[in-house]
């Protein structure tokens, strides 16, 4: 972290203090989680769904916290370290965060759009992590509490800090990009998703876009040409855009895609050289496009980006593949909007595999007015896509579970569940040596419970 004094603290909050010099005055961390106070850090009071940070605040002082930004005054009494007083401490975090990202050296990357974030802000830490020294945000630090934490945690020899900026309600996205003030932006896709908020695809691409409200002006941006709208929208809010895609007017295209359950290969228009990824889907060949941007802006050759994309891990609940006794899992569990769930039925259907294919397809969330046109166009996409068995999880599913017979699927290889732990029960007398299984759902249905039940059955190798 950027080292802070508690005048420079006060000054970017704008709050006032109670209470004596802080001990030391010169904070090298700050935490939100009352569980973990090393010694001497800064302490922001945030309040979360089942929380209120506020009630642990003499925990904190007696854990050693040199000070902590506060919303509530009266918490101030007896404690033992200052406390800077704010009208609001989520606030004030993304006020810090502000304040310390105008004093970084670091490169800032902000990766959103519709699908793909995480695991393209994985393609990209692997990419720049092989050359150069930085910091990306953990899991899925998203919104205006992961995002000004990450920035708070940069190292100031930190070459580059990579954020994950996601949104699910209109204005959300711009003041974190204004917070981040990206070099590099990239938008990966544009598609339904949060309609209850946004209410179609172009108040998706609205909200979006205004990742690039905060790119500084000799900034980079980088956007899917996929969506035909996305590249003319953007090259009127930045002066540099590269496009990539399948579309044949990217800037960077993808030529041709080999796709197995162990990953893909492909290559890039103008180009012999040859690509891989030990991720399966198509759709993860658009995700390593922007890791390759981003790395050459930075750079990076093409050999050295090539070998990290090659070697890169993983990422969980990201089209795992898992190996489950004698059966496989396709563990793409961690969410799901439309055009993720058509992009792994995809690959499913395209891979070449030793037995039948299977998928447990959970509900969709906030769709709004279409969802349940929505889950319907899920459920045709299934009718075509070579299972064996359909197994729908969720109230939302049945349209799903409907459609998929109404385009041809047998109604007795299409079965339906309430919850995750219901589809778990019926699936496992059903499973044959050599089955594939594809989890997919929204997190609220937590798809990754029938792995779990599935363990007891055999011995879970580790995931590769």
């Amino acid at each position: 972290m950027i080292p802070l004094t508690l005048a420079s603290i006060i000054e970017a909050t704008g709050g006032t203090v109670l209470g004596g010099l802080a001990k030391p005055d010169l904070f090298s961390g700050v935490s939100i989680d009352s569980r973990e106070i090393p010694s001497g850090c800064l302490f922001i009071a945030v309040r979360g769904e089942r929380f209120d940070a506020h009630d642990f605040l003499p925990q904190v002082a007696a854990a050693g916290a040199g000070a902590a930004i506060i919303d509530r005054p009266e918490m101030a009494k007896g404690l033992n370290i200052p406390c800077i007083i704010v009208p609001d401490t989520r606030k004030a975090l993304g006020r810090l965060a502000s304040h310390v990202r105008r004093r970084l050296s670091s490169r800032v990357i902000a990766i959103g759009g519709s699908n793909g974030k995480t695991t393209t802000k994985h393609l990209v830490g692997s990419v720049l992590a092989s050359a150069l020294r930085g910091t990306q945000s953990p899991k899925s630090f998203n919104n205006d509490i992961g995002v000004p934490l990450t920035i708070l945690g940069v190292s100031p020899a930190d070459d580059y800090v990579i954020l994950e900026l996601g949104t699910n309600h209109p204005g959300e996205l711009a003041p974190l990009s204004m917070m981040a003030m990206p070099d590099i932006a990239a938008i990966t896709s544009i598609g339904p998703e949060h309609l209850e908020g946004f209410g179609d695809l172009a108040g998706v691409r609205r909200e979006e876009l205004t990742l690039l409200d905060g790119l500084v002006p000799e900034g980079l941006c980088i956007a899917s040409a996929d969506d035909a709208e996305l590249p003319t929208l953007a090259r009127l809010r930045a002066r540099r855009v590269i496009t990539f895609g399948f579309a044949p007017d990217s800037d960077l295209r993808i030529r041709e895609v080999d796709c197995t359950l162990e990953g893909i290969r492909f290559r890039i228009a103008g180009s012999d050289e040859e690509f891989s990824l030990p991720l399966p889907g198509r759709h993860n060949a658009a995700n390593a496009l922007v890791a390759i941007a981003i790395g050459r802006e930075m750079g990076l050759c093409d050999a050295a980006i090539r070998q990290a994309l090659a070697s890169c891990s993983r990422p969980e609940m990201r089209m795992q593949v898992m190996r489950l006794g004698q059966y496989t899992i396709l563990n793409d569990a961690y969410n799901a909007n439309p055009a993720s769930m058509l992009a792994a039925l995809e690959t499913i259907a395209s891979a070449q595999v030793p037995g039948r294919r299977i998928a447990v397809l959970g509900d969709m969330r906030e769709l709004g007015a279409q969802s349940s046109a929505l889950h319907c166009q899920i459920g045709t996409a299934a009718a075509g896509s070579s299972l064996a068995i359909l197994l729908t999880v969720g109230v939302d599913a049945e349209h799903i579970a409907e459609a998929a017979i109404a385009a041809g699927m047998s109604a007795d290889t299409v079965i339906r569940a309430t919850d995750a732990v219901q589809a778990a029960k019926l699936l496992t007398p059903m499973l044959r040596p050599s089955d594939t299984i594809l989890l997919k759902g929204s997190r609220g249905m937590r798809m990754e419970r029938i792995v779990s039940s599935l363990a007891e059955m055999a011995p879970l190798p580790d995931a590769h």
